[in-house]
């Protein structure tokens, strides 16, 4: 009789653990961030190829590069998130020799606020930096639709949604490096690595994929 009672309450828990299981990749994704980006796919995974519009008006593709690309997904009304991590990555990009940047690797910043950025924002934004860092660009979709837009970053593995009546729009702040075969080949989680990992990890990453070829 004891038995008979216990098997439904394990038999439920079984099935609630196989359950959280699976929409957690493992145990592995517990956030819409992360199961996001395990949804879009393991690295190396190639990329859709979209139109976008630099700071200097200039209209270029990804594909347009022969260089491994660390880029990055922004709004410029974000309220602290998305200018700590510009300002990290202007930090990161300090740390990497002339020999790596910016003739191997370049780096890209991409606003998703279609409503609100153009090119006179991230023009102004990007002055910001200064004129001496070479090959960071800021940019902004090209034609592109907000259907069209959404898709491409649920693909790249960024969730970004607006919260409920608020400018704010809440997104995951990965870094993609992109290899001049224009794949993905590395997803860096900046809450998780600090700057010194992030360019030792970027050196051994880029020297790795450059012996593979």
């Amino acid at each position: 009789m004891t038995v008979k009672r216990l098997f439904i309450p394990l038999f439920t828990l079984l099935i609630c653990v196989l359950t959280l299981w699976k929409w957690t990749y493992g145990f592995n994704a517990f956030t819409v961030f992360s199961h996001t980006l395990l949804e879009s796919g393991q690295t190396p995974r190639n990329i859709e190829d979209i139109a976008l519009i630099n700071q200097d008006s200039s209209i270029f593709h990804l594909e347009d590069k022969d260089t491994y690309i660390l880029m990055n997904f922004v709004y410029l009304n974000c309220p602290s998130v998305c200018h700590k991590i510009n300002n990290r990555l202007e930090n990161i990009y300090q740390e990497l020799n002339e020999n790596l940047i910016p003739n191997k690797l370049q780096l890209l910043t991409v606003s998703f606020d279609m409503l609100n950025d153009d090119i006179s924002r991230i023009k102004r934004h990007r002055a910001y930096f200064g004129d001496n860092i070479k090959g960071w660009d800021f940019a902004i979709p090209y034609h592109l639709s907000s259907d069209k837009l959404n898709n491409y970053l649920t693909d790249m593995g960024i969730w970004a949604k607006s919260a409920p009546e608020s400018s704010i729009i809440n997104h995951s702040t990965y870094l993609f490096l992109i290899s001049p075969e224009h794949k993905i080949i590395k997803v860096i989680d900046p809450a998780r690595e600090d700057n010194e990992s992030i360019v030792v990890n970027l050196k051994s990453w880029i020297a790795s994929d450059e012996s593979s070829l």
